[in-house]
């Protein structure tokens, strides 16, 4: 597997299966009000993640690690490092991509990984009530130590994505883990270390 498709699989997989879900009523209190009220104070949210793609067909998991800024309310860069070595950019223009084997732009509204990316800015720094209309929504935990919200596709989504894990940090402004199940065998997860809130981001590097 080339560079470039290694990196496709490992961010594409994540997110391609977001946009797949089918509606359900929320489960959780107040907790996705909370949420909403913790991230109204937040304006640039930064750091370092690790992603591992498991996918059946494949002898060996894909591993990646990258960083990413965002840049409230719909701004984001995804960074992949070596040896995936690709940059893509969201923001209200469309997105954009770079790698070692070339660049190009998808237009607002795009399919694949332009929708996608939508759904990852949502999912890290956004408003839960967009992820709720496309799945059933419940709280799995919501102590001291932080919240965890599992989600499950509905109808013949379920083909593509079974279920979604995401755990946020206690004050619900971090996330700190997302796991999607496909399947008995293909999975995506992403860890994220330690991530600044508020800190300045380069606009120069949040654009293409």
């Amino acid at each position: 597997m080339n560079q470039e498709r290694r990196a496709l699989v490992a961010f594409t997989g994540l997110l391609l299966a977001t946009r797949r879900a089918g509606a359900g009523a929320p489960q959780g209190g107040d907790l996705f009000q909370r949420i909403a009220n913790a991230r109204a104070a937040v304006r640039t949210l930064q750091g370092p993640f690790t992603q591992t793609r498991r996918i059946g067909l494949l002898v060996a998991d894909v591993h990646s690690a990258g960083d990413f800024a965002l840049a409230r309310p719909g701004r984001l860069r995804w960074r992949l490092l070596p040896p995936d070595e690709v940059t893509f950019w969201v923001g209200p223009e469309g997105v954009a991509y770079r790698s070692v084997h070339g660049q190009g732009k998808l237009a607002p509204g795009s399919a694949g990984i332009a929708a996608s990316l939508d759904d990852l800015c949502t999912l890290i720094g956004g408003d839960t009530a967009r992820l709720e209309g496309r799945w059933s929504l419940h709280a799995a935990r919501d102590d001291a130590s932080g919240v965890e919200v599992e989600a499950t596709a509905r109808g013949e989504a379920r083909t593509v994505l079974q279920t979604m894990t995401f755990a946020l940090t206690a004050d619900l402004t971090r996330p700190t883990r997302v796991l999607l199940v496909e399947g008995p065998r293909d999975r995506t997860e992403i860890r994220f270390g330690e991530l600044r809130v508020n800190e300045p981001l380069d606009d120069a590097g949040m654009r293409p």
